[in-house]
């Protein structure tokens, strides 16, 4: 005997013209103590290949590969991050 799969239907809804959904696909290279700067220009040119211009965006990539150590020195800017770089309009 076999069961025909019933196929889910979802229900219809309007289109919320205020609602987007953007996925984010980069590379974040790992932080480099030795010359951090060398690794922020990296990152910059991934955001720019990738076309990421929101800050908030930008702020979370750069803070991702952070380690303890590394998280640990710029903790009040992970824990209180400046208002501008998390604001998501």
């Amino acid at each position: 005997m076999q069961q025909e799969a019933k196929a889910t239907t979802w229900p219809e809804q309007p289109p919320d013209k205020n609602f987007t959904i953007n996925r984010v696909g980069i590379r974040v290279p790992p932080f480099w103590s030795v010359k951090p700067a060398v690794r922020f220009a990296h990152l910059e040119d991934q955001f720019d290949l990738s076309n990421i211009t929101q800050d908030a965006t930008q702020f979370y990539c750069a803070i991702s590969q952070l380690d303890n150590k590394q998280a640990s020195e710029v903790e009040g800017v992970i824990t209180n991050p400046h208002p501008q770089a998390i604001m998501t309009e």
